[in-house]
């Protein structure tokens, strides 16, 4: 089922438009199956509204489907691999200490971006911060130890590039220290085969 979704997805993205008849012949799938498909992708707005296309001869009008802008969630990207080759460039033809700037820059900036805003309570303040993390695939969550707080990430959305390039980790203490607006430090990282990623959070937002 899954795979007969996204070959809609693709033959749609292919021809800009597609009847139900032009699907079911392309595809290899009945009417019926292509129908259901359909009205799945509208519900979950991947696919817009059909819109009528005129056949020659008497009858009815021919009804058309287009992707809408969500479908982009569906389809191939390839992004890791864009990001890994910029990084390469990168390590291959500036100094270390340019690199190390430019991924702090980068992650200060988004994570100033993305601040809660000035004032709120701290509690609130620190769960907005969770859910912008959560939000982008980290699994975050906060440690309170005798020696002050550490907010731990579960998973590295760009394990691989870490791996091979650890000043990629730059980006996420700085993208923290920016949502914090306090400075954090690294303690342990996915990247260097430990279990999860921690950072010491030097003032507590939960306070």
């Amino acid at each position: 089922m899954a795979e007969s979704r996204q070959r809609i997805i693709e033959h749609l993205k292919r021809l800009g438009e597609a009847s139900v008849s032009d699907l079911s012949w392309a595809l290899g799938l009945t009417s019926v199956t292509v129908r259901h498909h359909l009205q799945d992708l509208q519900r979950d707005h991947i696919v817009d509204d059909p819109m009528p296309r005129r056949r020659p001869g008497p009858g009815r009008p021919e009804m058309l489907y287009r992707l809408t802008p969500l479908a982009e969630v569906d389809l191939p990207d390839n992004y890791g691999e864009l990001c890994a080759c910029l990084v390469d460039r990168l390590q291959t033809s500036q100094p270390f200490e340019t690199l190390r700037d430019v991924f702090f820059g980068a992650g200060e900036r988004l994570g100033r971006a993305n601040s809660p805003t000035p004032g709120v309570a701290p509690k609130v303040r620190a769960k907005a911060v969770e859910a912008f993390l959560e939000g982008r695939g980290y699994f975050p969550s906060w440690i309170h130890t005798a020696d002050g707080l550490r907010l731990q990430l579960a998973n590295c959305p760009y394990h691989k590039l870490a791996s091979q390039t650890p000043v990629v980790c730059g980006f996420d203490t700085a993208l923290l220290s920016g949502l914090l607006g306090t400075e954090v430090k690294l303690e342990a990282s996915i990247a260097a085969r430990q279990p999860v990623c921690t950072f010491r959070v030097t003032d507590d937002p939960w306070v």
